[in-house]
């Protein structure tokens, strides 16, 4: 048994990843499905005290679809399980109470077997839905049913013994091909059968004893007998739904091979583009796709020769498109074609992580600012926290993350001095920080002018960073803290941070925050990351790293 999943999903995944060459929109289909579900009934019999329940639906169908339009037989296996309700409990004979009651209930057996028209509407290449409608006839067996008790037959139903009755049905289906040969199918049935007749057996078909009830004592009343009736005439129907698989056959004959091979690269570098996806598409439709191998290509086989447009994409960004003629194409031979990456752009490849560690952030929202246009946009990451997008040449980005309660250095990337005829992708590293409540976070280029606090430009997009990540977690409250070096008095310094943090605050107050969730702190020269303290000699970049401004979430 093992064995034999581990070679069901073994041949599924090589259904999923072979190459699909046939599409939905392809004349002169032949589909071969199989379905189960369950189906829910409706007798017209109008036998008291018995209902019916859902039970089993199994079918198969074979269509023929020309285009949109088809031809499709049908036979389906449909059970109902009938169901006595017959009081049982507390039943009394005038005053005798009965026991030893014996219930039969034998379940209900439909055939159907009907042909009739298709019409489809296709979604996509590989997605459709069909409304099918069909005519034929059934054959309904079984449902007999009896409750006995001392003697007395309480109710019963003689059940079925029908053939060729006269039935219709309508299903809609959907159908969504995972490979080129093999699908999922979906839908729903309504049907119906005319004319059935129920089963006479000893002139009768249906009986049961009256009964009245008192204070929930139930009394027969034997004079009154077995109430009879004739055979009836009347109609069954149920609804149901189904899922099931649905094989493609293939119905072209034997024809020469005409195969497209499309090479992806990037014509100023040379490199090769592996996993580009590659679209063929005929008469503004897509009727082909593949995915480049590790050498760059993609092949498509047994094609019809036809004028198609060739597109690819790679990380979600288009590549210059290229067309096959139909006259290039010649039997048993492969025609070779080439797409490429625009000469102007670049591809940034991205990656976000926690920083100081090398785990993954996922479903990152990126946002990316271009400097020279100040052209916003946002993408997301995707499960192994990369995302890609497309640079223009002599270009700079600003770009930081956004996600729950983390918080984003904002990064730069630059397409500027960089030779195109050597470089295609830039690399990019964003870090976010968990904003864990006391853990102090530095912001880069919060800049300000010697002794001066007022806001620069270059310090405001961190500033709206922040002004971001408050609205988005809107109950949080947050310490912006200014620091400074050694050099200058104690006092002084103390008192320029001080106004530099205000300053901050203020600027994020404009912005829409709340005033009462932002606490302005000036340390001075008071919490030094380095030696560099009152009288010691030290680089100027060694003094930059204590004049710094952080934030940190304010503990509950």
């Amino acid at each position: 048994m093992r064995k034999l999943i581990i070679l069901f999903f073994f041949i599924f995944s090589q259904l999923i990843n072979c190459q699909f060459r046939k599409s939905l929109s392809d004349d002169n289909q032949l589909n071969i499905s199989v379905r189960g579900g369950l189906d829910f009934p409706s007798y017209d019999n109008q036998t008291k005290y018995i209902d019916y329940k859902y039970n089993l639906n199994l079918g198969t169908t074979v269509d023929f679809y020309f285009n949109w339009i088809g031809l499709g037989i049908d036979f389906d296996y449909l059970k109902n399980t009938s169901k006595n309700t017959y009081p049982t409990e507390h039943l009394f004979n005038g005053s005798t109470s009965l026991f030893n009651t014996s219930l039969t209930e034998n379940k209900t057996e439909r055939l159907f077997l009907g042909i009739g028209p298709n019409f489809r509407y296709i979604i996509n290449d590989n997605l459709g839905i069909a409304f099918k409608l069909k005519g034929g006839i059934s054959n309904i067996k079984g449902g007999e049913t009896s409750l006995t008790t001392n003697g007395y037959n309480l109710n019963y139903h003689n059940g079925y013994n029908e053939k060729n009755i006269l039935s219709g049905k309508g299903q809609i289906e959907l159908t969504w091909f995972f490979s080129e040969y093999a699908g999922l199918n979906i839908g729903a049935y309504y049907i119906q059968h005319f004319k059935a007749k129920d089963q006479l057996k000893n002139n009768a078909v249906a009986g049961y004893i009256p009964y009245s009830e008192n204070d929930n004592q139930y009394h027969i009343d034997p004079p009154a007998a077995d109430i009879r009736s004739n055979s009836l005439v009347h109609e069954i129907h149920s609804a149901g739904v189904f899922a099931g698989l649905t094989f493609r056959v293939p119905t072209e004959k034997s024809s020469p091979d005409y195969t497209l091979s499309v090479v992806a690269r990037d014509k100023e570098t040379g490199v090769i583009l592996p996993d580009t996806f590659v679209e063929l598409y005929k008469h503004g439709k897509r009727a082909y796709f593949a995915r480049t191998n590790s050498q760059g290509v993609a092949f498509f086989k047994n094609i019809k020769p036809d004028n198609y447009e060739i597109k690819g994409s790679l990380y979600n960004i288009d590549l210059v498109s290229n067309k096959a003629d139909k006259n290039e194409f010649i039997k048993n031979s492969t025609v070779k074609k080439e797409i490429s990456t625009d000469a102007d752009t670049f591809f940034v490849k991205g990656q976000v992580n926690i920083c100081d560690s090398k785990n993954p952030l996922r479903d990152v929202t990126i946002v990316i600012k271009n400097n020279d246009t100040e052209v916003f946009r946002e993408i997301k990451t995707d499960i192994s926290g990369k995302f890609y997008f497309k640079a223009d040449k002599n270009t700079a980005y600003s770009i930081y993350g956004k996600k729950g309660n983390y918080f984003s250095q904002t990064e730069m990337v630059t397409s500027k001095k960089v030779d195109r005829t050597n470089t295609l992708f830039l690399n990019l590293q964003v870090c976010m920080e968990e904003t864990t409540c006391g853990k102090p976070i530095n912001l880069k280029n919060i800049h300000y002018d010697l002794d001066k606090y007022l806001i620069r430009e270059d310090a405001k997009a961190e500033l709206n960073k922040l002004a971001q990540f408050m609205k988005d977690n809107p109950v949080i409250k947050v310490e912006l803290a200014s620091h400074t070096d050694s050099r200058a008095s104690d006092d002084y310094n103390k008192t320029l941070s001080q106004n530099r943090a205000n300053a901050a605050v203020d600027y994020l107050v404009s912005k829409g925050i709340d005033k009462t969730r932002l606490k302005p702190i000036g340390y001075g020269e008071t919490k030094l990351l380095n030696q560099c303290g009152n009288g010691i000699d030290c680089a100027e970049s060694q003094h930059q790293l204590n004049r710094r401004t952080e934030m940190k979430v304010i503990c509950p």
